[in-house]
């Protein structure tokens, strides 16, 4: 059955798994470790796009 997911795997340096275990530690520990990984990315592409917007002016505030 397809969730629709697809997999996908990347290598960490040591110090960002240490950033990751401290994360899962404080704010997903009662979550799975790729559930973590997949807000993690949505986060920061976020605040990728709030920066660009606010770089280019046209920042409306957050929606």
């Amino acid at each position: 059955m397809d969730s629709g997911r697809k997999k996908l795997s990347f290598v960490v340096t040591p110090d960002i798994e240490a950033i990751l275990d401290r994360e899962k530690k404080e704010w997903f520990y009662d979550r799975s470790r790729s559930y973590m990984i997949r807000e993690l990315v949505m986060a920061g592409l976020r605040a990728l796009k709030e920066e660009s917007e606010v770089a280019d002016g046209n920042h409306e505030g957050s929606t």
